[in-house]
């Protein structure tokens, strides 16, 4: 006997076999025919409850079916269906409503009930469905711009004053301002046709030519076209909070547009401030986003993310929290602080007023002079002071506020800008001749040469900057500081021919190579002039003598020319690792930086593709990783040579969770029975050092 079995949807009359779980037995909540008024409701919730399944552990959704028993929408319940209970919002209940055919305004009835599902099954709750007699908001098609109006506004009725407010998305706007009377939106402000909301009493949206809505006092007013609601919460108070002595009294004057203000001086010691609100009777805190304001986040400027607001409930949170801290050269300067939360500003935000109009003056330099020469000098501590001098006409307050950067340039032009140093508020910088060699290198001027270096002082007060005159320094470079280093001779792999060494920043330098025993030689360049070093000793000095090898071994020879120092690590034990298998694979030195192994199988890596590389230095293994923790979700589709910045190698110790900066094998080469080889490229011929598999031959 052939029997069909057909699981389909639930319905009331489906029946199963499996008895892993049960249907739930009753539905709890909303009580059949219980009533739901949606209107002016549009952060509220509908509360769905029914008892947990007795057998198993189902998932359960709620089903809705119309007045004639069609299904419309399932929901899953609360913690992905783990929980019996569904918290449902007007908004969302609304839509279905209207989905079951109920009219905006109107009220109609909903059904619901729950299906619960387990391994592919699903069991509809033998429970009689719920009624549930739903009225409905009407919703109004939202406009792409919004403005406020009317002569109970504080933009009065002026086309010219009309205010648009700020567009929160999915059909929201949202202002702070002050009616004192009747006002209304409208979607448009040029002449002609244009729609007009206002807000009845119960805080509806309503459309019509006459429209209108009234208001005394200052509101956060947020218009939600998806609910038809209007919410006015009512400002009742903006107090400057000083986190160390709050002062009760510290109310801020509300300047129209969204803009309170307070006049301050803060007089040093804790820095901490905030702004304390209170709407609707609520307590709030427009702070900073964080508890506390770490040294990382401390502005040091008077502009900036550091000054955005971020809005909570207060609560029981204590007085210091959520504080914002001082730019330390506000201490003792009188101004306003002015929070501003007009629609105008990309985020809510506040800054500061200075009795002075807060433009920034170039300075006039002082030293070095017009045209002066400077010869470096690689003695560590060696320096050249810049300095500048501000206008005498430039208030004290004013000085104090206004930062500068040394800007150095290659050309007279301006064009091509090679470093900025820090200044701060003063009048000076010292640069020392390392960076100052480092930048005329930049510039273009060779080692030891002589050339033309340009700099200059910008200045800048709250966000905005002057520049001063363009001065010529005449710079010869650091004869000791060679652009280029290479390494030649019979005991070097490359006997009579150079391999140049890796820049690693100006004056250090490293290269992955073979000694032998005899004689080797560290040049700047491979001309029969070229200037010798000595690396004797761990030092880094000139020379005409060459270097001496005692053996044979692979090292990684790094030369800092600032420093004077050499360093030269054996290198062993160079090793391939699967992770999973621990498979190893030892890989012999080909030359040049290169290590390699040839005609292994990427199967000993069994199922895993993920690997590490190895590298002692002078005995002490170090890791070859990836530069991210977990690189890739996917393995990658194949390996790429020196581009695929996912097979960049980087020298780091053993993570202390072993899983991490692993690299990935592609996954063609696992259980393809390929002969691949795999190479490790730490070449200074190469801008990152890197690793590659080939494919050989298929056994």
């Amino acid at each position: 006997m052939l029997v069909g079995v057909v699981l389909g949807s639930c319905t009331k009359h489906t029946e199963y076999d499996d008895t892993s779980f049960e249907a739930v037995e009753h539905l709890l909540y909303p009580s059949d025919g219980d009533k739901v008024d949606l209107i002016d409701q549009g952060d509220a919730k509908v509360y769905f409850e029914w008892e947990a399944s007795r057998v198993g552990t189902p998932t359960y959704m709620v089903v809705f079916r119309d007045a004639r028993g069609n299904e419309i929408e399932r929901r899953l319940s609360d913690d992905d269906g783990r929980k019996a209970t569904l918290k449902l919002l007007y908004s969302e209940l609304n839509r279905i409503a209207g989905d079951a055919g109920i009219e905006p305004d109107a009220t109609g009835d909903l059904y619901w009930t729950v299906c619960a599902a387990l391994g592919g099954a699903e069991k509809l709750s033998p429970d009689e469905a719920h009624r549930l007699s739903v009225t409905r908001y009407a919703s109004i098609d939202a406009p792409y711009r919004l403005y406020v109006t009317g002569a109970g506004s504080e933009f009065t009725d002026d086309p010219a004053q009309v205010r648009e407010l700020r567009n929160l998305g999915d059909g929201r706007f949202e202002i702070y301002t002050k009616f004192s009377g009747e006002f209304r939106f409208i979607n448009r402000n040029e002449a002609g046709n244009k729609r007009t909301f206002g807000v009845s009493e119960t805080g509806r949206l309503v459309e019509a030519s006459d429209a209108t809505g009234t208001g005394d006092g200052i509101y956060h007013v947020t218009v939600d076209f998806n609910t038809g609601t209007v919410s006015m919460a009512k400002i009742e108070s903006v107090k400057y909070h000083y986190c160390w002595t709050p002062d009760p009294d510290a109310e801020m004057t509300y300047a129209g547009d969204g803009v309170w203000k307070y006049d301050i001086e803060w007089t040093g010691g804790d820095s901490r401030y905030r702004f304390d609100v209170v709407i609707d009777g609520v307590g709030y805190i427009w702070g900073y986003s964080e508890k506390d304001m770490n040294g990382g986040d401390v502005p040091t400027a008077l502009t900036g993310p550091t000054y955005t607001l971020s809005m909570r409930e207060k609560g029981d949170i204590n007085p210091y929290d959520y504080g914002f801290k001082f730019y330390a050269a506000l201490e003792n300067v009188p101004c306003t602080i002015v929070l501003d939360c007009s629609p105008s500003v990309e985020a809510y935000c506040h800054g500061f007023e200075f009795a002075f109009e807060p433009v920034a003056k170039a300075v006039g330099l002082s030293t070095p002079a017009a045209d002066a020469s400077v010869e470096l000098n690689a003695v560590p501590g060696s320096s050249e002071t810049f300095s500048w001098s501000l206008s005498e006409e430039i208030s004290a307050a004013e000085k104090q506020l206004t930062t500068h950067t040394l800007i150095f340039y290659a050309d007279a032009a301006r064009s091509q800008e090679v470093a900025r140093v820090s200044a701060g508020s003063s009048s000076s910088v010292a640069v020392s001749d390392m960076d100052l060699d480092a930048y005329a290198r930049l510039a273009g001027i060779g080692s030891g040469a002589r050339g033309e270096l340009y700099w200059a002082v910008e200045s800048e007060l709250i966000g905005t900057t002057a520049s001063s005159d363009l001065r010529k320094l005449i710079v010869t470079r650091v004869k000791g500081i060679p652009d280029m280093v290479y390494i030649t001779g019979p005991a070097s792999e490359f006997g009579s021919g150079f391999q140049h060494f890796k820049m690693l920043e100006a004056g250090k330098f490293e290269i992955y190579t073979k000694l032998t025993a005899g004689s080797y030689s560290i040049t700047d360049s491979e001309r029969s002039d070229a200037r010798s070093f000595s690396v004797a000793g761990g030092k880094l000095e000139e020379s005409t003598s060459a270097n001496t090898s005692d053996e044979e071994a692979i090292y990684r020879i790094t030369l800092d020319f600032i420093a004077g120092t050499s360093r030269f690590e054996k290198i062993t034990d160079v090793q391939y690792q699967f992770k999973m298998t621990r498979y190893v694979v030892e890989l012999p030195y080909r030359g040049n930086g290169i290590w390699g192994e040839n005609n292994f199988s990427a199967t000993n890596g069994g199922d895993d593709t993920r690997y590490y590389l190895y590298m002692s230095f002078d005995g002490v293994p170090m890791r070859l990783g990836n530069s991210q923790a977990d690189y890739a979700a996917a393995d990658p589709e194949s390996f790429s040579m020196e581009g695929d910045s996912n097979f960049y190698v980087y020298l780091m110790e053993e993570p202390s969770n072993e899983w991490n900066y692993y690299f990935k094998f592609p996954r063609s080469y696992r259980k393809t029975q390929k002969a691949i080889s795999l190479k490790l490229n730490m070449s200074s011929d190469v801008e990152h050092y890197y690793n590659y598999v080939t494919d050989q031959t298929i056994f």
